[in-house]
């Protein structure tokens, strides 16, 4: 599967970033020679941010800056109503220069990326799904990534009810969104700026397998159940996580006898498809899952069709009302990898807490914008007699 990949705000952006990267690994001469990116672009308000990043190209095609007039290049102070009224008024310039990309429409699905308690990213990524649903003929998915908990404290938060308010937007138009949840993500002993780009290198890193399998070309490589492009937009739908579990296989499991390394490579397998499944983007029950897709990527003949067999059950036993997807990919050399797509998810606690406390916030907001002005009032009225040097 090829993406178009739209990175907006800074976390966006950065995402965004991180695609191309991958994508550059992808097709280097000594790893697949496979291409998964159509291209990137990064659209931000901020200028300062996007100089940030090393992988996407330096010029005005890829690195688009809008609003300047409004916020003179410096961003929007997390207000993301006035970063949609920004995109609202641009929405035109970033379509001519996406669709005039030499490769964009080579790609099979484009991937809209924001964080969810910016401002700009939050505020853009609403209006611009749904302006390329209507002029784009293929899926348009969204990647929206929740805050950590830490932005959320206090009686009003701009990251809960920015994300709150993209989220409900984004859902409306998107043909599926991808939640990324940084708590899930979390790194111990990094700093902020080596913990965000980790996070950005396994969200990208998730798609990697996902995307190679469909566009293999070497035979010795093609999975016996090969996953597409096409199985990827029937999996995609509604509220999405993702996963990626990897186990690496022993060094000596080759000297094994093939009893014993039947049970390696079984044990491996299901604790790679665990840590799928564990580690999703956000938390979720697995049988509130609808659709589910999985692919196996491992050294080849390390995938029997009794691993398949029994992984298949054990994904329908957790989730009997989805509909389940498996391929093989004999790509790896040292490891075995799951990649998994859990879909049309009927709950996610994580989501609801947000919506429920971003209503009190707002109420909150509106009390204390009152109050506050009638003591600012109060305030003043103590100088009324006072006179003034102007």
């Amino acid at each position: 599967m090829k993406l178009s990949v739209i990175g907006l705000g800074q976390c966006g952006c950065n995402i965004a970033d991180a695609f191309f990267k991958i994508n550059t690994y992808a097709q280097s001469f000594f790893h697949r020679r496979i291409e998964i990116l159509t291209d990137a672009f990064a659209i931000n308000t901020d200028e300062a941010d996007l100089g940030g990043f090393g992988n996407i190209p330096k010029d005005r095609q890829h690195r688009i800056l809008i609003g300047n007039m409004s916020g003179f290049g410096h961003g929007v102070g997390k207000i993301n109503t006035d970063a949609f009224g920004i995109i609202k008024n641009s929405h035109q310039i970033v379509m001519d220069t996406i669709l005039s990309s030499r490769k964009f429409h080579e790609g099979d699905a484009i991937l809209v990326v924001a964080g969810g308690g910016g401002g700009s990213g939050s505020g853009f990524i609403g209006y611009l799904v749904k302006t390329l649903k209507e002029k784009v003929d293929k899926p348009v998915y969204a990647i929206v990534v929740l805050p950590f908990l830490f932005e959320e404290g206090g009686d009003v938060s701009y990251a809960v009810i920015n994300t709150a308010t993209c989220i409900k937007t984004v859902d409306r138009y998107a043909d599926g969104l991808i939640l990324i949840d940084n708590e899930r993500y979390r790194k111990t002993g990094l700093d902020m700026r080596q913990t965000y780009q980790k996070i950005n290198e396994e969200i990208a890193g998730t798609f990697f397998d996902l995307c190679c399998a469909g566009e293999e070309r070497n035979t010795k490589y093609l999975g016996s159940k090969i996953i597409d492009a096409g199985d990827i937009r029937q999996s995609i739908d509604g509220l999405t996580a993702i996963g990626r579990g990897e186990v690496a296989l022993p060094s000596f499991r080759w000297t094994q006898s093939q009893y014993k390394g039947v049970i390696v490579d079984q044990s491996s397998t299901f604790g790679a498809l665990k840590a799928a499944v564990s580690g999703a983007s956000v938390n979720f029950q697995f049988g509130d899952a609808r659709k589910i897709l999985m692919l196996a990527s491992a050294p080849k003949g390390v995938i029997s069709t009794s691993i398949m067999e029994e992984m298949s059950n054990w994904l329908n036993s957790k989730a009997p009302k989805a509909i389940v997807r498996l391929g093989d990919y004999p790509r790896r050399s040292s490891e075995i990898v799951v990649s998994m797509i859990s879909s049309r998810l009927t709950s996610v606690p994580r989501l609801e807490e947000i919506y429920v406390r971003a209503e009190k916030q707002i109420a909150n907001k509106i009390e204390i914008d009152r109050g506050t002005v009638e003591k600012i009032t109060l305030m003043s009225a103590l100088s009324r007699a006072l006179p003034t040097l102007d």
